[in-house]
C-alpha cells in the first residue's frame, strides 16, 4: 500500500510541475507588431505565423526559457553594420531565420508561405 502512495505522490508531483509550467508559458502577442521602415512598413502578424503551423523557435531561435519573454530580434541583432549591411536588413533578408528566406523555403516545399517580394511586406 506504501508503494502506491508514494507512485500516487510522485504521478501528483508530475502533473502538478506541468500545469504550473504551461500556466507559466509566454503566449504570442495578440496585436500585430509594426516595424517601421524607410522602405516601407513591414507588419508582422504572430497569428498568422502560429496558424500556418510554425513554432515560436523557429524565429526566436535562442529563446531557451519559456517562462520568460523571448528576446526581441534588435536586442541580438543589432543595427551595427556587418560589410556596410544592416544586421537587421540581413537578418530580415539572408540569414538562417530570415523572414525573407523561410517564406521562400515554403513556397518551395510547397507549403502556405507569405510573400517573397518587397512590396509583399514593405507598405508605403
Amino acid at each position: 500500500m506504501k508503494k502506491y502512495l508514494i507512485g500516487f505522490i510522485a504521478v501528483l508531483f508530475v502533473l502538478s510541475m506541468a500545469a504550473i509550467t504551461t500556466a507559466a508559458a509566454v503566449k504570442a502577442p495578440t496585436k500585430p507588431l509594426v516595424f517601421e521602415n524607410r522602405h516601407g512598413a513591414v507588419t508582422f502578424d504572430h497569428s498568422v505565423h502560429l496558424k500556418a503551423g510554425l513554432k515560436c523557435e523557429q524565429c526566436h531561435h535562442m529563446w531557451k526559457d519559456k517562462t520568460k519573454e523571448p528576446r526581441s530580434c534588435k536586442e541580438c541583432h543589432k543595427e551595427k553594420k556587418t560589410n556596410g549591411v544592416p544586421r537587421l536588413y540581413d537578418m530580415a533578408h539572408h540569414s538562417n531565420h530570415s523572414c525573407k528566406g523561410c517564406h521562400k523555403a515554403r513556397a518551395k516545399a510547397g507549403k502556405t508561405h507569405g510573400p517573397t517580394k518587397c512590396s509583399g511586406c514593405h507598405k508605403k
